[in-house]
């Protein structure tokens, strides 16, 4: 039954991020000296988003860019990203203090990745059932993510992250949580190189 699910996926989510949480405060003092070290920069950004059932939420990340991205499309190459700020992002380790959120409650470590408002304003309008990402929790990492390389940059590339997304809602289960974990991990470690 769903709400069996809900439960372990909630054990889970406090379970994992707290124990990676503690394990990523190692590598805070090493991000905090690259971005200090190149820009004297402040160290993490807060951002806005949409959380389940549309609600908005705030989110923690590294910062990757000389300034906030306002709501713009990151596009390849983009002049605001710092070269800390890129490896960051390659890596994912931008994201490691969304951990937190993770054990606040706000997102979950697996389902649709939280939109910024500006953009779910666009998305509502032009993309027929995008609200209907809402209606769980949004998360790190989701079916989408293993499938696309990079965040989409336009409403047509949306449309297609937004059936990811709708297969996931539809068949959400411990076992698709389990496969998409197991290939972000993957993924994020032959990023890495190891």
């Amino acid at each position: 039954p769903l709400y069996v699910y809900y439960i372990f996926k909630r054990f889970m989510d406090v379970f994992l991020s707290f124990f990676a949480g503690l394990l990523s405060l190692l590598i805070y003092p090493f991000v905090y000296l690259a971005i200090k070290l190149e820009d004297r920069g402040p160290i993490f950004i807060v951002q806005e988003r949409v959380g389940k059932n549309g609600r908005p939420i705030k989110i923690f990340k590294f910062r990757s860019m000389t300034t906030d991205d306002k709501g713009k499309w990151v596009v390849k190459n983009d002049p605001r990203i710092t070269k800390v700020g890129s490896f960051l992002r390659k890596s994912r380790i931008d994201e490691l203090p969304q951990l937190w959120n993770v054990i606040k409650g706000d997102i979950s470590l697996i389902g649709p990745r939280p939109e910024l408002p500006k953009f779910v304003e666009i998305y509502d309008k032009d993309i027929p059932y995008y609200g209907m990402r809402h209606l769980i929790k949004p998360g790190l990492s989701g079916w989408a993510q293993i499938h696309h390389k990079k965040p989409p940059q336009s409403v047509e590339e949306t449309k297609e992250k937004l059936a990811y997304d709708l297969y996931y809602i539809k068949h959400r289960s411990i076992m698709l949580d389990i496969e998409i974990a197991l290939k972000t991990i993957k993924t994020l470690l032959s990023r890495t190189g190891m």
